[in-house]
């Protein structure tokens, strides 16, 4: 899990993301919809996560998008 956890902090050094952008972070292989619809809820976690423990801070874009970047 804390391999997963440096993979979605590593991304979002590299950019600003929300949580469809971490799909191809943490699943590497194709997702029919009813997966992806349990993607996004752990990928949302896992952004939650690290920014409530300070790791990931979390700005609303100009589109009401959540996007998390480094702290």
């Amino acid at each position: 899990h804390d391999d997963r956890l440096a993979e979605v902090l590593s991304a979002c050094a590299q950019a600003p993301s929300h949580a469809a952008d971490m799909l191809p972070v943490l699943f590497k292989r194709t997702l029919d919809l009813h997966q992806t619809t349990f993607a996004m809820g752990e990928a949302i976690a896992h952004l939650h996560m690290l920014w409530h423990v300070g790791k990931l801070v979390r700005r609303a874009g100009a589109d009401g998008v959540w996007r998390f970047g480094v702290a």
